[in-house]
C-alpha cells in the first residue's frame, strides 16, 4: 500500500506493535509522528525512552515528528497535538498503540496496577482522540485506527484490568464512529493477539500463562518457554506469537478503505484465538 502525502500520528510508536506501525507508513510516503516515552510505572519490562525516541526519529525521517508524551497526562497531550499538526501539516490518520499490561488476579491487584494499565490504554485513547477530532475533520478524510487487546474479545484470567480496558476502547471507538461519520472520519479497531515484543518479556504474565484460561494449573516458577508452550497450545494456528506483521497489515487496510463502509468495524489478529469468540 502507498500513503504518499498522509498525515499519520502514532502514540506508543518508539517500539514493538507501534514502532512497526508508524515505520510502515513511514516507508509507504506518510508523512509520520511518533508519540511515546510515558511517565514511571511499576511494570517488570522497561518502557520506552530517549534511545527508542532517537531510533524513531531515524525512522520517520526529516519530514517527521518525534515528542515524548504521556497520554494518560491530559495537560501533555493538549500541549503536544497542534505541534503534531504544525509538524505534519494537518492530520489524516490517528494510530492509538499507546498501551501497558500487567498481570494479577483482581483479589490480589493494587490500585495502581489498575490505574497504570486503565490510565494508558483507555484514559490515554480518550484523551488523544478528543483532541485529535477537530484536525481529523478538517482533512475530510479522517482515520482513526484503536490498537485494543484481544482480552477485550472475550476476558481473560489474571487480566481483568487489560480486558476491562479494552472493552471500552471498542465501545469508544464504536461510539466515535456514529459521532464522526458526518465529517468523514473512519473509526476501527484492531485486537492484536500476544505479540513477541517488550511487553510479553514480563514473569508476571508467564506465570499467567501457564496457570491455564482458568488459572488453575500450578505454577512453580515462571518461565518464557513454559508460557509459550502455553501460547501455542491454545492457538488454534499453533502459532506462538499473533505476526506483528499481521496486525500492521490491518491497520493499513483499515486506513486504506476509501469510504465509510468499514466504520465501527473490529478486526481481530490473534493467531486463530479469536475462532473461541462468542461474538
Amino acid at each position: 500500500m502507498t500513503f504518499d502525502g498522509r498525515r499519520v500520528l502514532v502514540t506508543g510508536g518508539a517500539r514493538g506493535l507501534g514502532a512497526a506501525i508508524a515505520a510502515s507508513f513511514a516507508g509507504a510516503g506518510a508523512r509520520v509522528a511518533v508519540w511515546d516515552a510515558p511517565g514511571a510505572m511499576a511494570l517488570d519490562y522497561p518502557l520506552s525512552g530517549a534511545a527508542e525516541l532517537d531510533a524513531a526519529r531515524a525512522v520517520v525521517g526529516p519530514t517527521g515528528h518525534v515528542a515524548a508524551v504521556d497520554v494518560r497526562d491530559v495537560a501533555q497531550v493538549r500541549v503536544a497535538l497542534p505541534a503534531a499538526v504544525a509538524a505534519l501539516g494537518g492530520l489524516d490518520v490517528v494510530v492509538c498503540a499507546a498501551g501497558v499490561r500487567t498481570a494479577a488476579t483482581a483479589a490480589t491487584m493494587s490500585d495502581a496496577a489498575w490505574d497504570d494499565v486503565v490510565d494508558t490504554n483507555l484514559h490515554g485513547t480518550f484523551h488523544v482522540l478528543r483532541e485529535a477530532l477537530g484536525p481529523l475533520g478538517d482533512s475530510g478524510r479522517g482515520r482513526i485506527v484503536v490498537i485494543a487487546a484481544e482480552e477485550g474479545r472475550r476476558g481473560a484470567f489474571g487480566l481483568s484490568h487489560y480486558a476491562a480496558a479494552a472493552w471500552a476502547q471498542i465501545g469508544l471507538a464504536k461510539s466515535l464512529a456514529h459521532e464522526v461519520a458526518e465529517q468523514g472520519t473512519a473509526v476501527g479497531v484492531v485486537c492484536p493477539g500476544v505479540m513477541d515484543t517488550a511487553m510479553s518479556a514480563d514473569p508476571s504474565y508467564w506465570a499467567v500463562l501457564q496457570a491455564g484460561r482458568d488459572g488453575s494449573l500450578a505454577v512453580t516458577a515462571p518461565d518464557r518457554g513454559a508460557a509459550e508452550h502455553a501460547l501455542r497450545v491454545r492457538h488454534p494456528s499453533s502459532a506462538t506469537y499473533a505476526d506483528v506483521g499481521a496486525v500492521v497489515r490491518a491497520v493499513e487496510q483499515l486506513v486504506a478503505e476509501p469510504g465509510l463502509d468499514r466504520t465501527g468495524a473490529v478486526v481481530d489478529v490473534s493467531a486463530g484465538l479469536a475462532a473461541t469468540n462468542t461474538a
